[in-house]
């Protein structure tokens, strides 16, 4: 017990040196004003040995934005240099044991690192540091020289954007000295690595950064990779794009008389220009690399243009005189299309058949919905307006029976179809071939998009 109270008044008694402003101002002033130290060279007493730096890059995905119009990427790092000055130590116990110093470094040797972006075999070199003046540094006792800071860095690269808004983007630069002096090497700790604490970023996910040595020099390759977050592009582009081209598909669904059927084909196609310059807005300018969507889009707005094209033909065939002769084609559009309907039909009601048989007092047939009924080959109709002869030819149609009535002449048969008829399996049938094409069309945009997920 006696002991124990003995040591700790020792213990509180005892003198303590501490370091004071004074040692402190002291100690900056000689490192300061050595007249062998030259900030412009390497600070090695052997200048035939290596100077070894230790470099570390932290990135982090939320400081990470993509310029693509510039082809230009916006970083920003936290750079960690770290290495032994030979002019710089002191001894503690002679600055009240002061081990460590803030100082400024305009006036201490520092390694400029070279960003370098390859391009083809050529490079563009950028200086990684920027303004030394507003860099704080950190010198131990021993020579040691620590510097941490946070810089923003444009870096120029190539941005491939085929698969936009589907894609990856790596960029790739090599932190270079050799520039800066052959005595000059990055140690094995060297790295750029990713921030443990990142945030994320809005835009991009799943950083990933990997660097390796280059052989043969002393520099050190990062490469950095990022994919796009696409929601915002699917939902405020792609899916609407979708929706306007299976609404393109319904036009012909409208009846050709209501009036109002190429008006809305010319709507739906005036707003793919929106589309068209937003997308545009977004991607650089690059032949090259042209995005899937800009393809996508411009194949709609042709479809589009294509819609209009057969439903202005369509409203011809429409309001084309009865009297005309039906063309053999159009026989064969109505034919094909009037098989098509039978089939469906038959795989409803197995009873309904498609023929042109008798029909007997107790039996009745469904008659074809695109054929006219047969009845004699009517008159020639006194030279009057078209709406009076159509109103003319519904009432002959509604007074004749039900049922098909053959005469036996194929041709007298063929005659009885209206352009009306023409005109509704016409209709039919670009409904169908321009709603595989939207599929067609869809599947070959979204299938690599969804197997690279």
């Amino acid at each position: 017990m006696l002991l124990t109270c003995a040591a700790t008044f020792v213990w509180i008694f005892s003198p303590v040196t501490c370091a004071t402003l004074r040692d402190v101002e002291n100690l900056h002033q000689v490192l300061q004003n050595r007249s062998e130290y030259d900030r412009h060279i390497v600070p090695l007493i052997d200048q035939n040995q290596k100077l070894f730096v230790d470099l570390s890059l932290m990135l982090s995905a939320s400081d990470i934005e993509f310029i693509e119009v510039e082809n230009k990427v916006r970083i920003r790092v936290d750079v960690e240099t770290s290495w032994r000055d030979e002019n710089l130590h002191w001894n503690a116990s002679d600055y009240g044991n002061l081990t460590e110093l803030q100082i400024q470094g305009d006036w201490v040797w520092r390694p400029d690192t070279l960003i370098r972006i390859p391009q083809g075999g050529e490079g563009r070199d950028q200086i990684l540091e920027g303004d030394s003046k507003e860099l704080d540094m950190v010198l131990f006792d021993n020579g040691i020289v620590f510097r941490h800071t946070t810089l923003t860095v444009s870096l120029f690269c190539s941005i491939d954007t085929t698969d936009f808004p589907f894609d990856e983007q790596t960029f790739t630069f090599i932190l270079s000295m050799q520039t800066l002096g052959s005595n000059l090497e990055y140690t094995n700790s060297s790295a750029c690595l990713h921030n443990p604490q990142d945030d994320g970023n809005p835009r991009w996910s799943d950083l990933r950064v990997s660097n390796v040595p280059v052989r043969d020099y002393p520099d050190l390759k990062c490469t950095v990779s990022m994919r796009r977050k696409p929601l915002f592009f699917v939902i405020n582009i792609i899916l609407p794009v979708v929706f306007l081209g299976f609404l393109e598909v319904l036009v012909f669904l409208i009846p050709a008389d209501a009036g109002e059927k190429l008006s809305y084909a010319v709507a739906l196609l005036l707003s793919y220009s929106v589309f068209v310059s937003f997308v545009a807005d977004n991607i650089p300018e690059d032949s090259d690399h042209v995005s899937d969507l800009f393809y996508y889009i411009t194949i709609q707005f042709f479809l589009g243009a294509f819609i209009i094209f057969c439903t202005t033909l369509q409203l011809r065939l429409y309001h084309r005189d009865d009297e005309k002769d039906i063309p053999c084609f159009y026989r064969c559009i109505v034919k094909f299309v009037s098989i098509i309907l039978c089939r469906e039909m038959k795989g409803k009601n197995n009873k309904v058949k498609c023929s042109t048989k008798e029909v007997g007092d107790n039996q009745k047939e469904t008659p074809d919905p695109l054929t006219v009924p047969n009845k004699d080959p009517p008159t020639k109709y006194r030279k009057t307006s078209r709406v009076m002869r159509r109103m003319k030819t519904k009432t002959d149609l509604k007074d004749q029976p039900q049922g098909l009535v053959p005469t036996g002449n194929p041709d007298a048969e063929v005659k009885k179809l209206t352009w009306h008829s023409v005109s509704s399996a016409t209709d039919f049938l670009l409904f169908w071939v321009f709603l595989s094409a939207q599929i067609v069309l869809n599947l070959w945009f979204f299938y690599p998009a969804y197997k690279s997920q």
